[in-house]
């Protein structure tokens, strides 16, 4: 949703205060999300008076799953996938299928880019 606010408002740089009030978010949770956008390369900003966040030059390429994983959510669909699964020097008849679900699940969000993704 903020990156969206951004985008849609084609702003060059706008305060997380301002975006709190008009997105409808809450200030602490944007101040934590921007970091980590920021961090990840997604958004830039400058502190000070005329500060505040942008999206950063190229933003419209990154995937979805770049998103994801600067947010950390580049998770695992299944323990068994993670190496925790007792089963997995065993013979487990799902993890050929997990395997297989998470990479098309994957290789869909390397697909997309946040500059297409719309409403």
């Amino acid at each position: 949703m903020f990156i969206k606010f951004l985008a849609d408002n084609k702003v060059e740089n706008v305060s997380l205060k301002e975006v709190s009030m008009r997105a409808g978010l809450p200030y602490r949770f944007l101040a934590k999300i921007a970091a980590v956008l920021k961090n990840g390369g997604i958004l830039e900003s400058r502190e000070g008076k005329s500060g505040g966040y942008w999206l950063a030059s190229g933003w419209e390429e990154r995937s979805l799953f770049d998103l994801v994983a600067v947010l950390g959510e580049d998770k695992r669909l299944v323990e068994c996938l993670s190496g925790r699964c007792e089963l997995v020097r065993g013979r487990c008849a799902m993890r050929s299928i997990w395997v297989e679900v998470e990479k098309g699940l994957r290789e869909g969000m390397k697909g997309i880019k946040l500059g297409e993704i719309k409403n």
